[in-house]
């Protein structure tokens, strides 16, 4: 469809339904609240010794509190490598989306695209983390464009972590944690212009309306265009969040989240001798006034926290989410002469709908000489897909495809034929999948100094799936077969560790965590599929973290081996039914992060990995990945953010990320150079409520590739500035 057709009509609700999911779960939290409730006995309880009663909150960058293990704790507490992007960090480099605000994070890379895949796609560790984004605490991974206008802070956790989370999450998860209503008035809009036409605009209103009562509602409109010719970006969100009970035994929180975009996509240039093609960075070789890529999503939830004593806490979550894609976009390949570009046609499209409960019960028990740190929960989940795909001619006709173009000075807007502009629409395939899980962990304090951290979960996940098969060649809204599969898989997941505390200060830790990845794990599956277990995985790490300074800087350090054995990969380089089984491939890496104030003025956060990544075992044909490096991970990364304070409301930043060189296939063949880039900030506040920010990215305008793919590979973007102006009313 032509990128002019109207938007509404592509879209699969209106804003009237999107209200439906949120007033019914606030018709079933009253309920839950009740029988909760009266199921209570009240009884007396032994005294309990209260290891942690302060207040966790952030300061500027140094991260104070977490929620990735299930309830808040101190970073310190969590037994395995983790990074935690705050507010002011993403406020300060200007961060508009998840993945800028991701960028300079150690042993995290992006991927470009793959096979045509919408939203958010980044590697950790050498492990894919597409099915491992969480939205405070449940998963969020269907395929769109995240923002974090409506973000607190986000979670990195390295490592196996399906204890916690469940199915997936080998290399780790990202949990992206919501800004939620506080017992203040408080009012705070920002409005930023930059090159490219690029323009972006935020309001966060949060207003007290009771004693317990508050109501915050956060909003964003972007809109800019691209350094590649014909490639623009709008998005538009809100969020409503009304808090009840704040402060009191019975906190109950209820939310809707709407984000939608509208782009037209870059997949940028293909590889020309085993490198990416050097050619001008703003060529462009889709169909500038043709090629579309949006998707809506729509987010429902109902928190409630019921406080049954100062130690022990059951927090009930009910979530409705809808998320909508729609790609019609094109991927540039070389011809059989490598002196044209075969524009190679991305059209797709799905609906997924996620329905979850989930309870967590955590308290703090004496039993004698030991104290137990407990967490009960259980998920229940029903997640659903329905995916499509386009054909371009006329019923009955051969597939029209995408004209070709030259390589240097290409046609953005050709004159495309009749049979292309006849488009069909196709079903290609329906998932539905129910997940029971139920899991307990303790942490025990066996000593003055020592943790002891035993947990456990049980998951099952029984999935359906069904996919149809086309005419080869043909334009056609009739499949030739569907193939219906099924698939019940059972599984253990555990985490184990020790915690030798010393000091308030600091902790060193030597942890095991476990995981596991189903055939069904990211709503599709094929009869190949239904047969096989699911892969799984495991990671051994050791590692230290400080307080330092009287707590205004955070110093972590790791060792770690990360193992997927019985993997089960789709061959990016071969057709997408074909499966790569590696069999067995690890990643062992180092990694020391700082982040803090070193003095009154001086605020950094520095990260470093390194990284050894091997696939030890390739059954496939020729073994031609066995003792190769896994796609699109380097043997380091490093980074540094730093701002100084000169008074009299000035402030300047520099920073500089670093990410070595990455192969782009699996033989190893194609390499992506690494590179170096500059970004900085100088910003005046005026007063309390008002302050201007430039931040300028790729100072040095260093030419470098980002996002990669077997196909094609994306440029990072040119030397490119912004300013902002920030209110607070």
């Amino acid at each position: 469809m032509p990128k002019s057709a109207s938007r509404k009509s592509q879209r699969p609700r209106e804003t009237a339904a999107l209200l439906l999911p949120l007033g019914a779960m606030m018709v079933l939290a009253v309920p839950l609240v009740a029988v909760a409730e009266d199921a209570i006995e009240v009884t007396t309880l032994p005294t309990v010794k209260v290891q942690q009663t302060k207040v966790l909150e952030n300061q500027g960058y140094v991260a104070k509190k977490t929620s990735v293990g299930k309830l808040v704790q101190d970073p310190k507490e969590i037994p395995q490598s983790l990074t935690i992007v705050t507010e002011q960090k993403m406020d300060d480099r200007n961060a508009d989306t998840l993945k800028e605000a991701l960028r300079d994070v150690a042993g995290l890379t992006f991927n470009a695209g793959e096979g045509g895949r919408i939203g958010d796609n980044m590697t950790l560790r050498g492990y894919s983390v597409v099915g491992d984004l969480y939205l405070d605490g449940i998963r969020d991974a269907a395929q769109y464009n995240r923002e974090v206008f409506n973000l607190e802070q986000v979670d990195v956790l390295r490592g196996s972590a399906s204890m916690l989370f469940g199915r997936g999450s080998t290399g780790g998860v990202i949990n992206q944690e919501s800004k939620t209503p506080k017992l203040m008035d408080e009012y705070k809009a920002s409005v930023t212009v930059g090159d490219n036409h690029y323009k972006r605009a935020t309001a966060d209103i949060n207003k007290q309306l009771g004693e317990t009562t508050a109501l915050r509602f956060n909003a964003m409109k972007t809109d800019t265009d691209s350094f590649a010719k014909g490639v623009s970006n709008s998005r538009e969100g809100w969020s409503a969040a009304l808090g009840f009970g704040i402060g009191t035994p019975d906190e109950v929180n209820v939310s809707h989240y709407h984000l939608e975009t509208d782009n037209v996509p870059f997949f940028g240039v293909p590889y020309q001798n085993g490198t990416p093609a050097h050619l001008p960075l703003d060529t462009f070789y889709g169909l500038a006034n043709y090629d579309y890529e949006r998707d809506n999503t729509d987010i429902s939830t109902v928190t409630w926290k019921h406080t049954f004593s100062p130690t022990t806490v059951l927090k009930t979550t009910i979530r409705h989410a809808d998320y909508w894609r729609d790609l019609d976009a094109t991927a540039p390949r070389f011809n059989n002469t490598s002196t044209a570009i075969n524009r190679q046609t991305q059209a797709r499209g799905g609906a997924v709908s996620n329905d979850t409960i989930q309870f967590d019960l955590t308290s703090i028990v004496n039993t004698g000489d030991w104290n137990h740190e407990v967490l009960v929960g259980a998920e229940f989940a029903k997640e659903t897909s329905n995916t499509w795909g386009y054909q371009h001619g006329l019923l009955g006709a051969s597939v029209a495809a995408r004209p070709g173009t030259s390589i240097y000075g290409p046609d953005g807007n050709p004159t495309l034929s009749s049979d292309f502009l006849n488009r069909i629409q196709r079903k290609t395939g329906d998932y539905s999948g129910k997940t029971i899980a139920a899991y307990a962990q303790d942490m025990i304090q066996v000593a003055p100094e020592w943790k002891w951290l035993l947990g456990a979960r049980f998951d099952q996940l029984k999935a359906d799936y069904n996919s149809y098969t086309y005419p080869n060649g043909v334009v056609s809204q009739t499949p030739t077969a569907v193939t219906p599969v099924a698939r019940a898989d059972r599984m253990w997941s555990y985490r184990t560790g020790v915690i030798y505390e010393p000091d308030d200060t600091a902790s060193y830790y030597a942890s095991f965590g476990s995981s596991f990845n189903p055939s069904a794990d990211l709503y599709q599956f094929d009869t190949r599929g239904s047969n096989t277990p699911p892969e799984e995985s495991r990671n051994f790490e050791i590692g230290a973290k400080w307080d330092l300074l009287d707590g205004d800087m955070s110093l972590r350090t790791s060792l770690s081996r990360t193992e997927k054995y019985n993997e089960r990969n789709t061959d990016v380089d071969s057709a997408a039914t074909q499966y790569l089984l590696s069999g067995k491939r690890h990643t062992d890496a180092f990694e020391i992060e700082l982040s803090g104030k070193p003095t009154q003025n001086l605020e950094l956060t520095a990260s470093w990995a390194l990284m050894k990544a091997i696939v030890d075992n390739d059954p496939g044909t020729n073994n031609s990945a066995q003792g190769k490096r896994p796609v699109n991970t380097p043997s380091h990364t490093a980074s540094i953010w730093a701002t100084y304070d000169f008074g009299g409301g000035w402030k300047a930043g520099l920073g500089v990320e670093r990410v070595g060189a990455r192969y782009a296939n699996t033989s190893n063949t194609t390499l992506v150079k690494g590179y170096t880039r500059f970004d900085g900030l100088v910003s005046y506040e005026l007063n309390k409520n008002a302050k201007f920010s430039l931040n300028v990215f790729n100072l040095a305008n260093t030419r470098y590739y980002e996002g990669v793919y077997t196909g094609h590979v994306v440029p990072g973007t040119p030397r490119t500035w912004q300013l902002t102006a920030d209110f607070k009313f």
